[in-house]
């Protein structure tokens, strides 16, 4: 179990963490090279100075997409994604590093537990201790850098018994999919879903200004300015919808709108201004191509978010009933974690569906 809370009162900038750069496990060279140091270090065991903070390492404990079964194929918690991203790309980490790193072979125990800190816990500087226990939020992100990541500053005033929280994916580089992807878990509101079609790819290759089309400023006077291109500048050229609650949503948000995440927080009459003012500028046209290709994926699965909210619970305690039993059955709780994760894909892709069909856009014909 990993995180920090405040047990008292903590006044904005006040310096929360200062790992000095001799206890951080550097970066030196590549990502093979990175890990490489990992191993050297694990194996040396107690004569490690690093020792101590891999017995308190809990990676081992985790189990993460790129760990799910696939030893007969597509394992049960790949095929409950039923085909929504990250299906088919679950191992890409991996399997990377199997090519890249260590000649196409399976890993060692100790070879993949050093990945696996890598792929989890490294921060652009290495492996910095105590850094990476603070946990994942980019809606309520309440610390910032400092020194590359050897010190973190509280940014807001935090009060007591508040989480402590950095960020994982900072300014809508990285979606709720990346994130899932990676560290095996669904990000918590604001989320940033993302996904593709054969159709949006060639239209992206055929024209770099495909995604920019969206908006309808985007040939303006105004939009000549460099300081308000970022406001139509689109995020990426998938479809994304950036859900800031159960009930607001913003369809292909903008780098504007996104560059908040994990950089600081809004209130949610903030988002509301911000994503009615967004929807103002795009065009109708483009929310219902989104609002079309979200409706026909989830016309295409083979089981519907209500189904999905039974599913779950009787999942999760078919497996809590096994674990008072004394039996342990990764891929099942591998399998929940699949679930739960479709199950906010499908909401997503739902609220696509109804902000498009009831939100405010900009026609098409007042350009």
């Amino acid at each position: 179990v990993r995180g920090m809370i405040a047990t008292a009162p903590i006044p904005a900038g006040a310096l929360l963490i200062h790992t000095p750069g001799n206890l951080v496990l550097p970066i030196s060279g590549d990502a093979c090279q990175h890990v490489q140091a990992i191993i050297n270090e694990i194996r040396l065991g107690d004569q490690s100075k690093w020792q101590p903070y891999f017995e308190f390492d809990g990676t081992a404990g985790s189990h993460v997409p790129t760990q799910w079964d696939r030893s007969n194929g597509p394992g049960r918690a790949m095929n409950e994604l039923q085909g929504l991203p990250p299906a088919g790309d679950t191992h890409r980490h991996v399997d990377w590093y199997q090519r890249a790193c260590n000649e196409g072979k399976d890993l060692s125990d100790i070879e993949e537990r050093a990945f696996l800190m890598f792929l989890t816990r490294a921060a652009d500087i290495g492996l910095v201790p105590m850094y990476d226990l603070m946990n994942h939020h980019n809606g309520k992100i309440n610390t910032r850098d400092g020194d590359g990541g050897l010190k973190v500053i509280a940014s807001v005033d935090i009060p007591t018994g508040t989480p402590i929280y950095n960020t994982y994916a900072r300014a809508g580089m990285e979606s709720t999919v990346d994130v899932f992807n990676t560290y095996g878990f669904v990000d918590d509101f604001p989320q940033l879903f993302r996904w593709s079609t054969d159709d949006l790819v060639r239209l992206s290759e055929e024209g770099k200004d495909h995604a920019r089309r969206r908006y309808g400023m985007v040939n303006s006077e105004a939009n000549t300015e460099p300081a308000q291109r970022p406001h139509f500048e689109p995020n990426t050229h998938h479809y994304e919808v950036l859900v800031v609650s159960p009930t607001l949503a913003a369809l292909a948000p903008t780098k504007q709108l996104v560059q908040i995440l994990g950089n600081g927080q809004r209130t949610l009459e903030e988002w509301e201004m911000l994503i009615r003012s967004h929807h103002a500028n795009l065009r109708f046209s483009h929310a219902m191509v989104l609002h079309d290709s979200a409706k026909a994926i989830l016309d295409g699965l083979p089981t519907t978010i209500e189904e999905d909210e039974v599913i779950l619970p009787d999942e999760k305690r078919r497996l809590a009933k096994a674990r008072r039993a004394g039996r342990v059955d990764l891929n099942k709780a591998d399998a929940i974690r699949a679930i739960e994760f479709r199950l906010a894909f499908k909401k997503a892709l739902w609220m696509s569906v109804e902000v498009a069909e009831g939100g405010v856009f900009l026609e098409d014909r007042e350009l």
